[in-house]
């Protein structure tokens, strides 16, 4: 969720009824998180980026309201490409996607610092902080075509709200947006974009020059969007040129010149979806005609049209959302308004009953809690550095599930463990006071004869200044003691543990846990400075072992 400010007033000047405007962002699955005076904070679903900016906003509150109906191709751009940006091979390998559009008669007085807060925004969140996508806006009346977009290891120029030249390194190293956006751009290959005189228009993704800066009164722009994925720089540059349409504005395409091809950007074109009534029926329970789920389509900022059997519904550009009719059939739901849709009984010829072992880890929960614990959950994914190297453990990569095709690095496969996961809890909470004591109950994954497996586990951590063997000692006990568990301790050695103080779990002659105290160069390594105590047990011995108890003594 991404909290968004909009100004009621604003909103207002764009045909927004503020008096219903609470109850239709919750018709819409989204919250109001305050207000305070003119500003209204939202938060905005991942899946609606195109609700960032107030124009897209409005317009969405618009057509909820019946205020406006949606008309299929209203976006389509009828102006011949105006500017030429050329995109050399040395960008390649840094950030290879280029769109860009001219925007010509615009009046920002009033708009302009909500266009660049929307601008922020889309780049800080679908853009995953300008490393997928970025933008700019300049003056076009600033610039020479046509353009260039290269990747160069050194150059200077004035940057955006500055009076001095800065040379790239001096941007990244000194500059407020370079130090917070280092990261995005590799060192010593800097994408540039530069008119066909040589002036430099911006170091991408970090900051535009002086020289193209966008004030109210400007009347023309030229806006980029560049970034390492195709398909979310197109989306970002459709959503972006669709609100300047709604605005009154001109947009006007662009070519971009790359590999020896030519694009045409952006295309704004209609997606065609064919709709079956009877999975909306099905959906929703509710017996809805053509003709009415146009209506409802229209409310969610659809253009429709009957087609035989079915529904054509025209996806606008900024839908980016809509894969399929599953999604129309959403929106479909929400115009209709869940309140309306009539529960039914499950039809069904079962009767449900708790799960035994569901059961099991409620009672488990239930002892734990009364001894001072509580419960985390955590994720079955992590990485061999949490899972293995700090807790000292070598890595069995034969008996691990990797992930095949992990896209970051604190995921790259499924848990052995459940205990560093806690301790990962335990030094994200070091500001917490002492003692902290967690327990977890779930899953943890591995390979063996070359076949995958599962497994419940049940394991508890207690941080605490005094922390000492004899206390996880007096809490196993106590927890199988309770749970009428027969069992003997023995002595064992394991590099997580300090050695000498810990002790493995025996029942009906098989190990089924380990207890005692943690090393310190394990606490260490996950930045822990108090002891802390933990133990880990298989999950079905105690439960089968518990049913045995439980049937003889029913059997007595």
């Amino acid at each position: 969720m991404a909290v968004t400010t909009f100004s009621l007033k604003f909103l207002a000047a764009l045909g927004v009824d503020t008096a219903k405007l609470e109850g239709n962002i919750d018709k819409i699955g989204m919250e109001v998180e305050k207000t305070e005076g003119d500003d209204v904070y939202i938060d905005i679903t991942p899946n609606r980026p195109d609700l960032l900016d107030s124009v897209g906003f409005a317009r969405a509150m618009r057509y909820l309201d019946g205020k406006e109906t949606p008309k299929s191709n209203f976006y389509a751009l009828k102006n011949k490409p105006d500017l030429t940006v050329i995109a050399s091979e040395s960008v390649k390998k840094v950030r290879p996607v280029i769109e860009a559009m001219v925007v010509k008669n615009a009046n920002l007085h009033g708009k302009l610092k909500y266009i660049i807060n929307f601008m922020e925004k889309l780049s800080e969140t679908y853009g995953r902080k300008r490393k997928k996508i970025a933008m700019g806006m300049h003056n076009l009346d600033a610039i020479e075509p046509p353009l260039h977009y290269d990747a160069k290891y050194e150059g200077s120029f004035v940057p955006l709200g500055s009076e001095k030249e800065m040379s790239f390194k001096q941007i990244l190293e000194e500059h407020e947006k370079g130090m917070a956006y280092a990261n995005t751009v590799k060192a010593g290959m800097y994408p540039v974009l530069s008119d066909s005189k040589g002036s430099i228009m911006s170091l991408i993704p970090i900051i535009n020059s002086q020289l193209t800066k966008v004030k109210e009164d400007t009347k023309n722009l030229f806006i980029d969007i560049t970034g390492t994925s195709e398909p979310a720089v197109r989306n970002a540059l459709n959503i972006l040129a669709c609100m300047f349409i709604d605005l009154g504005f001109e947009v006007y395409p662009c070519i971009i010149e790359r590999e020896g091809k030519e694009l045409v950007t952006p295309q704004l074109s209609y997606r065609e979806v064919r709709l079956r009534p009877s999975l909306v029926k099905r959906a929703i329970g509710a017996d809805i005609d053509q003709a009415k789920i146009i209506t409802l389509l229209n409310k969610m900022g659809f253009d429709g049209a009957i087609y035989g059997r079915y529904v054509l519904a025209y996806v606008p550009p900024y839908r980016i959302d809509v894969l399929n009719q599953q999604d129309l059939i959403e929106d479909i739901a929400i115009a209709y308004g869940y309140n309306n849709i009539i529960p039914m009984p499950v039809a069904g010829t079962s009767v449900g009953i708790p799960d035994e072992q569901n059961e099991f880890s409620d009672r488990l929960s239930n002892l734990l809690i009364g001894m001072g614990f509580s419960e985390a959950v955590n994720n079955y994914l992590t990485n061999e550095e949490i899972n293995f190297k700090r807790m000292k453990k070598p890595i069995d990569s034969e008996r691990v599930v990797k992930l095949a095709y992990s896209k970051v690095e604190i995921y790259s496969m499924l848990r052995t463990s459940i205990m560093p996961g806690l301790l990962q809890n335990l030094s994200i909470s070091a500001h917490e006071p002492l003692p902290q004591r967690l327990f977890e109950t779930g899953l943890v994954f591995g390979v063996e004869n070359g076949k995958p497996f599962e497994k419940r586990m049940l394991a508890f951590v207690s941080e605490d200044s005094r922390a000492e063997f004899s206390d996880i000692r007096s809490y196993v006990e106590a927890l199988l003691g309770t749970l009428g568990i027969e069992h003997k301790l023995e002595a064992h050695d394991d590099p997580s543990f300090i050695k000498g103080r810990c002790a493995a779990i025996v029942s009906n002659g098989t190990a089924i846990g380990i207890f005692g105290e943690i090393a310190p160069d394990v606490l260490e390594s996950f930045g822990i400075s108090a002891p802390v105590i933990g133990c880990e047990i298989e999950f079905m011995p105690l439960f089968e072992r518990c049913c045995a108890e439980s049937g003889r003594s029913n059997a007595k």
